[in-house]
């Protein structure tokens, strides 16, 4: 019996698939297009699978109608090619946004995706992480990394992180393949870091960009950035990056059995793989 994985090529994914094939696990990547229901459908595998783990999606990006279609109906296509295949389980990677008082295109499209997901019919568990950092990414903590090592001036925001090392989450994925089904499973970072304490950090290891402290004022010149073509982030991500969210710890890692990285470590092999 095989795992299936969407998104298999992508940060989480390649660590998934990794971890599995080294533990002698035989792992399928889905490279289709999840929104092209036909070509879905239309997947046939030798060997049967057992578990569907779903980790494909969009965070970013300004146009809304490709979150509906690739995470909401590429969701409900994934959901329904497990009912042909008769899978024992789906794990579908959520995100913890989905209980942000906010609403933007990503979290929308999330708590549709979960919908789906609950009401196909398949055992599943659903994973909500928060942000997941670690070797592999290209984005978020990575990316201010190699901001500091280019420039030499870096503004600090007021907004906090609640980060999950990327092994704590393959781990999770992992233990949920036995997990009981019909599990919907908060994951927030046990650490709550501020943007300034990760340059800090960051700094400490060597990173020695300098550092201006005003929050108001770079919080306001990137929401009026934000609304310009140019801009790498739409008005709703300014929006929801300065929302400064905190979400409870809710002991995944106990309930799961993982010994979750401190952030120090994590940054540390982190910084290693830069």
């Amino acid at each position: 019996m095989a795992i299936l994985i969407t998104g298999g090529k992508g940060f989480v994914g390649a660590g998934l698939a990794d971890f599995l094939k080294k533990t002698g696990q035989k792992v399928i990547l889905l490279e289709n297009n999840i929104a092209n229901k036909k070509e879905i459908l239309n997947f046939k595998n030798d060997e049967p699978i057992e578990t569907i783990v779903h980790l494909a999606g969009v965070i970013s990006g300004k146009n809304r109608e490709t979150f509906r279609q690739i995470n909401i109906e590429g969701t409900r296509n994934i959901t329904e090619l497990g009912q042909k295949l008769q899978v024992k389980k789906i794990i579908f990677i959520s995100s913890l946004r989905v209980l942000s008082s906010l609403s933007d295109p990503y979290i929308d499209s999330k708590r549709e995706a979960e919908k789906i997901v609950v009401g196909s019919n398949l055992p599943y568990v659903i994973l909500r992480p928060s942000l997941i950092y670690g070797p592999g990414d290209n984005k978020n903590i990575t990316q201010l990394a190699r901001l500091m090592k280019r420039l030499p001036v870096v503004p600090v925001f007021n907004f906090r992180w609640q980060p999950i090392f990327i092994n704590d989450l393959v781990e999770a994925i992992v233990k949920c393949l036995v997990l009981p089904n019909s599990q919907i499973i908060n994951m927030a970072g046990r650490e709550t870091v501020s943007y300034k304490d990760i340059i800090d950090r960051l700094r400490a290891k060597g990173l020695k960009a300098i550092v201006i402290n005003a929050p108001r004022f770079w919080s306001l010149l990137l929401r009026f950035f934000s609304y310009f073509p140019f801009s790498p982030l739409t008005n709703w991500q300014v929006k929801t990056l300065l929302a400064d969210e905190i979400f409870p710890e809710y002991y995944w890692y106990d309930l799961l059995n993982i010994k979750s990285a401190p952030f120090s470590e994590g940054l540390d092999k982190l910084l290693k793989n830069l």
